[in-house]
């Protein structure tokens, strides 16, 4: 794991690390068990074709998820994730490896926080955008602090 950012250390324009997943239907099984959420189209491909998707498709919300870790592995620890907000744009199914990517828009502080925020995407196997423009806004620490 990298070292944690310090607010001075980052500019607008820099890049968080991209994490990138691997949807396999066991991972969309377990997600769906540890978040209660049993809609059959996100397990039952038979089901979810009959309801004009491709196949199980998987929980937006896991998209969020993966956001973000991303996020929380970049701010590190005394970092913290303060607000995330994502807009699902396309379906994923199984089989796709997604990349979750981050850039920081601004920096500004709002005592006691020095805060960043980011602009987050996620794409597919085809690069297709799948979640887009999202935002985080993160709390770093401050050298000075």
């Amino acid at each position: 794991m990298a070292a944690t950012p310090y607010f001075e250390e980052i500019s607008e324009g820099t890049e968080l690390p991209e994490l990138t997943k691997e949807i396999r239907p066991v991972n969309m099984m377990m997600y769906g068990a540890a978040t209660w959420d049993f809609m059959r189209i996100h397990y039952d491909a038979d089901h979810a074709r009959e309801r004009g998707f491709e196949g199980a498709i998987v929980d937006g919300q896991m998209e969020g998820a993966f956001l973000a870790q991303m996020v929380i592995d970049w701010a590190g620890d005394p970092g913290a994730l303060r607000r995330l907000g994502v807009r699902y744009r396309n379906f994923i199914y199984p089989g796709d490896t997604l990349v979750c990517k981050g850039t920081v828009q601004r920096k500004f502080i709002e005592e006691p926080d020095a805060l960043v925020e980011c602009e987050l995407v996620v794409e597919n196997t085809t690069r297709q955008e799948v979640a887009g423009l999202g935002t985080a806004i993160v709390a770093l620490p401050r050298r000075s602090a």
